[in-house]
C-alpha cells in the first residue's frame, strides 16, 4: 500500500502565505478510487475527526494486510481552510458559503476556485463521501441524507453505512450548488451523511461512521472482499418529507430537554420545557406530537420563538 500527501490546488494570497488543499491518499492496487471529504463548514469538526480515524485505520491494515487495499481511499479533511482557522462557517471575507458555490469556476472568486479544484479532483471516483456536522444549535444522530432524485442509486450504499437515519428529501433549488448534488449531476455518486454538533467533536459517532465507511470500501472493491471487519451493528431506518415533524419553540426562553438523543417517544410524551431565566416559570412545555424516534435535539439552550428544538421521525412501533 502506498500512502502519501498531495497538493492539488495553491493559491498565493495577498500578504505572501499560500492556501493549499491537500489530500491523503491511500492506494493500493488499479481498484476503484473512494473519497471522504470534509471541512466545507469551518464550524464542523466531526468530519475531520473521522478523516482522522480513517486514516489510523487504514495505516494499521498497511502494516497487518498489506494486500487488502484492492484500489484507492483519499482524505480531503478541509476544503475550506480559511473557515475552519477563523471558526467560521462560510469561507472568510467573501462571506460565501462553500457548499452553495458548486461546481465552481477555475477563473472566478476563491470559493469558486477552491469548489472548482474540488470537482476536479474528485472525478472519477466510484463513491465520494461529504461528512457534515450539524450547527452548533442542534445534535444529530449519524444519518446520511439523499436527495429524492438519486435515491435509487445512493440508498443501496446508504444501507451500508452504519448510520442510524437515512434522510430522503424532496430538492430544492439551493441544493443545486452543492458539492453533493454536483457530482451525482455528474455521474459521481455522493453520499451526504451528517452527524453531532457544530465546533465538537463526537468520538463515538466518529468510530460508527467510520465503520461504515470501510464496509462500502469493501463492497464497492476498493478494500478486498475477504477482509474481516468490524460488524455493522446499526441499521438504519428510513425517513422522508412525509414522516418527519418539526417542533419549535412557542415562546422565546432557555430550553431545558427532558428525554435523551435517539430515544422512542409516544405521542404527548414532555420532550423539554421552555424556562424564563428571570422567573421561576415554565414558558411552555414541549411534547411529541406522535409516536416516534427523536433523531434531532437543541444542544444550544437559548431559543428564540420559532427556534427549532427537535425533529421526530413518526414511527408506527418505535424501537
Amino acid at each position: 500500500m502506498e500512502i502519501r500527501r498531495e497538493t492539488f490546488f495553491r493559491l498565493e494570497l495577498p500578504y505572501r502565505e499560500g492556501l493549499s488543499l491537500t489530500r491523503a491518499v491511500f492506494e493500493g492496487g488499479d481498484g476503484p478510487r473512494m473519497a471522504v471529504v470534509s471541512g466545507i463548514h469551518g464550524d464542523e469538526l466531526e468530519g475531520l475527526y473521522v478523516c482522522h480515524r480513517l486514516a489510523a485505520r487504514l495505516e494499521e491494515l498497511a502494516q497487518r494486510r498489506p494486500g487488502a487495499l484492492r484500489g484507492a481511499l483519499e482524505l480531503y479533511p478541509a476544503l475550506n481552510p480559511l473557515g475552519l482557522d477563523t471558526l467560521q462557517r462560510r469561507v472568510p471575507i467573501y462571506d460565501v458559503d462553500l457548499n452553495r458555490s458548486f461546481p465552481g469556476h477555475a477563473s472566478g472568486l476563491l470559493p469558486q476556485r477552491l469548489a472548482a479544484a474540488a470537482m476536479e479532483a474528485l472525478a472519477g471516483c466510484s463513491l465520494v463521501i461529504d461528512i457534515h456536522a450539524s450547527n452548533v444549535y442542534l445534535r444529530e444522530i449519524p444519518q446520511v441524507r439523499i436527495a429524492r432524485a438519486f435515491e435509487s442509486k445512493l440508498v443501496p450504499l446508504a444501507r451500508r453505512m452504519n448510520v442510524d437515519l437515512i434522510w430522503l428529501h424532496e430538492a430544492v433549488t439551493v441544493l443545486e450548488n452543492t458539492i453533493a448534488h454536483s457530482l451525482n449531476e455528474r455521474g459521481v455518486p455522493c453520499l451526504v451523511a451528517e452527524m453531532g454538533v457544530g465546533m465538537r467533536v463526537t468520538p463515538d459517532f466518529a468510530e460508527q461512521m467510520v465503520t461504515g465507511i470501510l464496509h462500502v470500501a469493501r463492497e464497492l472493491g476498493v478494500l478486498d472482499a475477504e477482509l474481516e471487519l468490524e460488524p455493522a451493528a446499526h441499521e438504519p431506518r428510513v425517513a422522508d418529507d412525509d414522516n418527519v415533524h418539526y417542533l419549535n419553540a412557542e415562546t422565546s426562553g432557555l430550553f431545558v430537554p427532558a428525554v435523551a438523543h435517539w430515544n422512542a417517544v409516544r405521542k404527548g410524551d414532555l420532550l423539554g420545557q421552555v424556562v424564563s431565566p428571570l422567573r421561576g416559570e415554565v414558558l411552555s412545555e414541549v411534547r411529541s406530537p406522535v409516536d416516534g424516534v427523536l433523531f434531532t435535539l437543541r444542544e444550544y439552550p437559548l431559543v428564540y420563538e420559532g427556534s427549532l428544538l427537535a425533529r421526530i421521525m413518526r414511527a408506527e412501533e418505535p424501537a
